[in-house]
């Protein structure tokens, strides 16, 4: 784990003003500190990350208590937490393996678990993704076996990056990413674009072809 301290220090090293707001040239006149705004881009910057990294997880978080709603033929909904960003890891009791994605609705997947004689198993699930009236994110699981009760044995996702928590369960890579692209969206902010890409393509060489075995 690393806190919400230690991620804004990494990011303050990187643009090297750790310690004195008052002496920023680097940026602008800006009257904010670069704390409050490393601050407001950090949870920004933990969902690119997210969003494009192409190994590990971050920031992991465990809802196998979550709300099952039954559909009665094998199929099912549920309705995931709040801060879900990212699927990891669905495994309902009776499966032989866990479903690792969810496919979105209006894909050609999707549309072949309507059909009862073309949906997935309990051999090969599928997940699809889809929102309710509330803009929650609903999860529809394909399928059980015939008879079988629909409980969840694990149901890991990626969750939003809460400032109180920290950031968990991830490779020190990853936490680096996360440290460089905020930077890299403290500098567009303040219009130097040639910083800004630069740290952002670093961010992105952590995030997808960077792993360190160092853990923290």
């Amino acid at each position: 784990m690393i806190t919400n301290d230690e991620l804004r220090l990494k990011v303050r090293q990187i643009i090297n003003e750790m310690y004195d707001d008052s002496a920023v040239t680097l940026l602008s006149d800006d009257t904010r500190s670069i704390d409050e705004h490393i601050a407001a881009l950090l949870p920004d910057a933990v969902l690119w990350i997210q969003r494009n990294m192409g190994w590990g997880s971050l920031n992991p978080k465990d809802a196998a208590d979550a709300g099952i709603k039954d559909n009665g033929d094998g199929t099912g909904e549920i309705t995931l937490p709040e801060d879900f960003v990212k699927l990891i890891s669905l495994r309902m009791k009776g499966w032989e393996r866990p479903c690792l994605q969810m496919f979105p609705s209006e894909s050609a997947v999707a549309a072949a678990q309507h059909n009862p004689y073309t949906r997935a198993g309990s051999c090969r699930p599928v997940c699809i993704e889809s929102y309710n009236a509330d803009g929650r994110v609903v999860l529809s699981y394909y399928s059980l076996p015939k008879e079988s009760e629909p409980q969840i044995a694990e149901l890991l996702y990626e969750a939003r990056y809460n400032p109180d928590e920290g950031l968990s369960g991830c490779d020190t890579a990853l936490h680096k990413a996360v440290a460089y692209q905020c930077a890299a969206m403290l500098f567009n902010i303040f219009e130097r674009r040639d910083c800004a890409n630069s740290l952002m393509a670093i961010a992105a060489a952590y995030c997808n072809n960077f792993q360190s075995n160092e853990k923290r």
